[in-house]
């Protein structure tokens, strides 16, 4: 690579055989620093150049940068190093934002991008020979098709604020400055849904969705969504027999009429896809298995290329004919992020219109939605993490947590994570299971886990104990109730190195607090003058630090909404609240 310029302390750089100009510029934004980089290079040039690269590089010194935060982090929040491997963004992985951090959750540098649908690869680290956080940020030009001059702003954030405040920032700047409108979410999307995933798998038929939801209504749950199973009488979890996308009569005879069935119960239906695979049992591989990003055995399925104008016609219009024939609310759109270049995709050749997979991703996501929104403007299309950038918001208007059966944890950051970058999206937790014989209390506080999110439930009402039938409600109808505090207002979130032990949301002198560990204090504000608080892990009390000392009404409540006692008195400022597992307290300021 060779330095081309610099633009305040940021050095441009490009492939060594790449003729390159640019010019920068700072832009108004009274938030954070906004650099614009106008680039211009040849496309003879560009096709010239061995594996063309535009690199940003700049660092920073680390003093007070003791943790990193983005979308694909999971459950690490650890810095890199600068010689550890990259961190690829575009449309259908991750998003283009870095925010660092210190151990009091103060930001200290929020790095973002207007590139969203290209490929991105970040290496952002820290140097050890100098004691800073070297910032590099790679864009590869192989997939620049017929493009000559470039605009790129990069946003950087040194404010110390609150690292959610600045995460915050971030999604508002691609929404307002860089011209990206999210999917707007129709209030159904916010409301409990069941997943037939976990609870079947494969093995579903119509009877068994119909029983299915005729008691789960009644618990709560306002749609439901029909996961792998329904287009294939194999049941070993494969993708061979994906790509035509019929249902199999042995399990639903009749789908039309079924879907009606579950609208006389009052409940929306969505239907599962995987959109990127072609199975080789399928009647459509012979016409595909040319064209494919990748093949995979254990999957028995390819990977179809977008970038030729046939599949994705053909994607679009498997999908339209079948929310029209079927009269379906929804779709999960699921494995959009196997739409990814590799080393064994095809170069850019006859028969495609694009030489970008990730922009004809777009192009095809584009098309689809404005088709599916002219056949109901309320539809519903769920993506799941990773793909859930801001592109991706576009596209999809429920944005789901990466699986993690029983795993409360995972689902819990997941949640937050997608809660802080996803703006008026509505967030869904990934589906709930739980054993038939898991205790009321253990079972409870799984749902507290994602009490920020749309809950989904994946356990058939039948296998559930009348007791957990209760609580389910309980905690469904408490969802309702507080849908704008909980799903509607900006998220706080502490501790995103110890996995977020405290989250709450505070609005019009009411917050709701949910407590994760054990002894971990709430500090509620002077403002609040009703606090819930919510006991989701394995504790007899809640401990407070209460900014008003004063007289309180305090009712402590059970895993399944029983009142176990109320009373009325004065609280010190530092006190301690006797209360069940997975239950709750509500203290009212007198």
């Amino acid at each position: 690579m060779k330095s081309v310029g610099f633009a305040n302390d940021v050095e441009f750089l490009a492939s060594d055989s790449l003729p390159v100009t640019f010019t920068s510029r700072e832009e108004e934004n009274p938030g954070a620093q906004v650099m614009r980089l106008d680039v211009h290079w040849s496309e003879k040039d560009r096709k010239a150049a061995v594996s063309p690269m535009l690199e940003l590089r700049w660092s920073i010194p680390l003093v007070e940068l003791h943790f990193v935060w983005h979308p694909a982090a999971g459950p690490s929040r650890k810095m890199k190093v600068d010689w550890m491997k990259d961190i690829p963004t575009m449309t259908a992985v991750s998003a283009p934002i870095m925010s660092f951090y210190n151990e009091a959750g103060i930001n200290a540098c929020t790095i973002a991008l207007s590139e969203t649908r290209k490929e991105v690869l970040w290496n952002v680290g820290v140097h050890e020979e100098d004691g800073s956080l070297l910032c590099r940020i790679k864009i590869p030009l192989e997939t620049f098709s017929g493009q000559e001059d470039y605009t790129l702003f990069l946003y950087r954030d040194l404010n110390p604020v609150r690292y959610e405040t600045a995460i915050g920032k971030v999604s508002r700047w691609w929404e307002k400055d860089c011209g990206i409108s999210p999917l707007e979410t129709p209030e159904i999307g916010r409301k409990p849904m069941y997943s037939t995933w976990y609870s079947h798998h494969q093995n579903i038929t119509a009877g068994k969705i119909e029983e299915d939801c005729a008691q789960a209504v009644g618990m709560g749950m306002k749609s439901v969504l029909v996961d792998d199973g329904w287009q294939t009488d194999d049941s070993n979890r494969g993708y061979a027999f994906c790509g035509d996308w019929q249902v199999t009569a042995s399990k639903i005879p009749d789908m039309a009429a079924h879907v009606r069935r579950i609208h006389q119960l009052g409940m929306k239906y969505l239907v599962w896809f995987a959109v990127p695979f072609v199975g080789k049992e399928s009647a459509h591989w012979e016409k595909f298995s040319e064209k494919l990003l990748s093949y995979s055995e254990s999957r028995g399925a390819g990977v179809l290329d977008p970038r030729y104008p046939d599949v994705r016609e053909y994607i679009k219009k498997t999908y339209l004919s079948r929310v029209r024939e079927w009269d379906i609310d929804g779709l999960k759109l699921d494995f959009i992020d196997d739409f990814r270049a590799g080393p064994d995709s095809a170069e850019p050749k006859e028969g495609m219109d694009f030489s970008c997979v990730q922009e004809a991703v777009d192009t095809m996501m584009r098309e689809l939605i404005a088709e599916l929104k002219e056949i109901k403007a309320d539809f519903l299309i769920e993506f799941r993490q990773r793909y859930i950038g801001p592109n991706m918001r576009r596209y999809g208007n429920l944005f789901r947590v990466s699986d993690c059966p029983n795993d409360l944890i995972s689902n819990r950051v997941g949640m937050v994570d997608l809660r802080l970058l996803s703006g008026d999206t509505a967030v869904h937790s990934d589906m709930l299971m739980w054993n038939p014989l898991e205790t009321c209390e253990n079972a409870a506080i799984q749902i507290e886990n994602v009490l920020f999110a749309t809950v989904q439930i994946s356990v058939r009402p039948e296998s559930m104990s009348q007791q957990q039938k209760k609580m389910v409600s309980f905690w469904l109808d408490f969802m309702e109730e507080h849908l704008e505090l909980l799903q509607m207002t900006p998220i706080h979130a502490q501790y995103p190195q110890m996995l977020y032990p405290l989250v709450w949301t505070e609005k019009d002198r009411n917050a709701i607090y949910a407590v994760y560990a054990r002894d971990m204090a709430v500090e509620v504000g002077e403002e609040v003058a009703k606090a819930i608080l919510v006991n989701a892990c394995h504790s007899d009390e809640i401990l407070l630090r209460l900014h008003r000392e004063g007289k309180y009404t305090v009712t402590v409540q059970d895993c399944i909404g029983d009142v176990v006692r109320r009373e009325t008195g004065m609280l010190p400022s530092l006190c301690s609240i006797q209360v069940p597992v997975g239950g709750l307290i509500t203290l009212e300021a007198e």
